[in-house]
């Protein structure tokens, strides 16, 4: 009998065990396809079918994590730190019972880590820095003790690459009790979640595409697996997102603004925070396409729906330029005010956009400023043909100030680089860098930075590691954070 008694215990809790799982699968699919509902009421059924189960409360409490993420409203963080809470005490008492139960501290240690995403979204810096710090623990205890729990990999490789890539980003944590970067092994171990994970597959995927494209410069690649991931979940306008921004920080910004313009149309209540910043990306795409009338449209059409403190002050600036480019130096200067007064810490354009600001309160923009408005943004957008031509007519105007030169001298350098003239585009960031004084004390940095990258086009390894490191002994300059990623980024892919 006791036999029997034991066989039908291990079968029905098999059976409780697989409900979950079932239900739990499905509601992850509904989950990324948009349908909250749906997915609420999958991860309820698996809640009922085993109560002590973390894994229905772990993705029952995401439901509420990405209407917060995405929508950012206050009562949906509080519901997701609410049933967040109930899975973490489902997790402990499973360890409590049984520690070998590896799945229990799996979805522990990513409980811990979504938190750290909450609280960061909530710009609690610390309660983000002690959550991130007990998932990496929770997740290392986890594959040392079963390496072939594959999901674990995504979270570690998360933290591996980030401070790999970004040293500063961790040293809050690494305080805490040290975590050490390697951007190498942090990609392989995303790649291996995505490629045998269970649970955080579709989430491995996401991040590989957008590693593709922003840490191999392999646009092709990554857009394919963005393009995947759309086409199967052809809701989730998070991923259109993806596309739009991946088009535009990768200089094709007509490419970019049906994405975003889709993502705009779907006007997706649960996104809402996405859709007003498709708005804005494509008032920014429109900027760099030198078409100044739609670019303000849309620059004040987010600037008036939307909440968002991110790029605020760097729309209140394109606005600024956008009027005064379209001859308004009355709008302009009341947009310039807006940025100045903008939250200034959210994001390195924000910071950029305030300096440039204030300096446009003092004093409007010449012809030559205008000019060379349009060089940089047909430079950045692969437009290299005018930029050249702007550039070239800039540098023979006479009585330009040092920093119009060298502005001039570095679009015109971008303009060679981008057909293939890598000598050429060496001697203008050259000249840039020989400009005179003047407060663009970006140029410097990133002139060293592309004539590394056109030393490399050149195959002088040694030049190119020397551009590298001149560039990466500078300090307090406009897209600091983006140019040290890259540095970063290229030195580990030499090494």
């Amino acid at each position: 009998m006791a036999a029997v008694a034991v066989a039908l215990l291990t079968a029905a809790s098999t059976a409780r065990a697989n409900a979950v799982d079932e239900n739990v699968m499905k509601g992850i699919e509904q989950l990324y396809n948009v349908q909250f509902d749906e997915a609420a009421r999958s991860f309820d059924r698996a809640i009922a079918a085993d109560p002590k189960d973390p894994r229905g409360y772990f993705y029952r409490a995401n439901v509420h994590l990405w209407s917060y993420v995405f929508d950012a409203r206050p009562e949906q963080l509080a519901r997701y730190m609410s049933a967040s809470e109930r899975g973490i005490k489902a997790a402990e008492a499973r360890l409590k019972a049984n520690p070998r139960d590896h799945v229990a501290k799996l979805f522990l240690g990513m409980t811990y880590g979504f938190r750290a995403i909450s609280n960061a979204r909530a710009e609690n810096v610390m309660s983000a820095a002690l959550s991130a710090k007990a998932c990496h623990d929770r997740l290392s205890e986890v594959v040392r003790a079963d390496p072939k729990l594959y999901d674990a990999y995504l979270g570690l490789g998360i933290f591996h690459y980030v401070f790999g890539t970004i040293p500063e980003a961790g040293q809050v944590v690494i305080g805490m009790g040290g975590i050490k970067g390697d951007a190498a092994l942090g990609i392989r171990e995303i790649e291996t979640a995505a490629a045998r994970g269970r649970y955080f597959r579709n989430d491995a995927q996401l991040i590989v595409a957008l590693l593709n494209i922003y840490h191999r410069d392999d646009l092709k690649r990554g857009l394919s697996g963005l393009e995947t991931m759309a086409r199967r979940y052809p809701k989730n306008v998070a991923i259109q997102y993806a596309i739009g921004s991946a088009f535009l920080d990768q200089q094709q910004p007509e490419r970019a603004v049906p994405w975003f313009e889709r993502v705009a149309k779907a006007g997706n209540n649960d996104f809402r925070a996405i859709t007003t910043m498709s708005v804005g990306r494509t008032g920014m795409a429109y900027f760099q396409r030198n078409d100044f009338t739609r670019a303000r449209g849309y620059l004040q059409r987010f600037l008036r729906d939307g909440n968002e403190n991110v790029l605020r002050a760097h729309s209140w600036y394109l606005l600024g330029v956008c009027n005064e480019m379209l001859g308004d130096r009355s709008l302009a200067v009341k947009a310039y005010e807006r940025a100045v007064k903008s939250p200034g810490h959210t994001s390195p354009e924000d910071l950029t956009a305030q300096r440039r600001a204030k300096a446009l309160l003092k004093s409007p923009m010449s012809d030559v400023d205008r000019q060379l408005v349009r060089a940089t943004n047909a430079a950045a957008s692969q437009g290299s043909a005018e930029a050249e031509r702007i550039a070239r007519a800039t540098l023979a105007t006479r009585g330009i100030s040092a920093s119009q030169r060298a502005i001039a001298n570095y679009a015109l350098g971008q303009s060679l680089q981008a057909r293939g003239s890598h000598r050429e585009a060496i001697d203008a960031y050259t000249a840039a860098l020989r400009s005179g004084n003047h407060s663009e004390s970006w140029i410097a940095p990133w002139s060293h930075y592309q004539m590394g990258v056109c030393w490399e086009k050149l195959g002088n390894v040694t030049k190119q590691r020397e551009s590298f490191r001149q560039a990466g002994s500078y300090k307090g300059y406009d897209g600091q954070v983006q140019l040290r990623f890259k540095l970063q980024r290229n030195v580990t892919t030499i090494d």
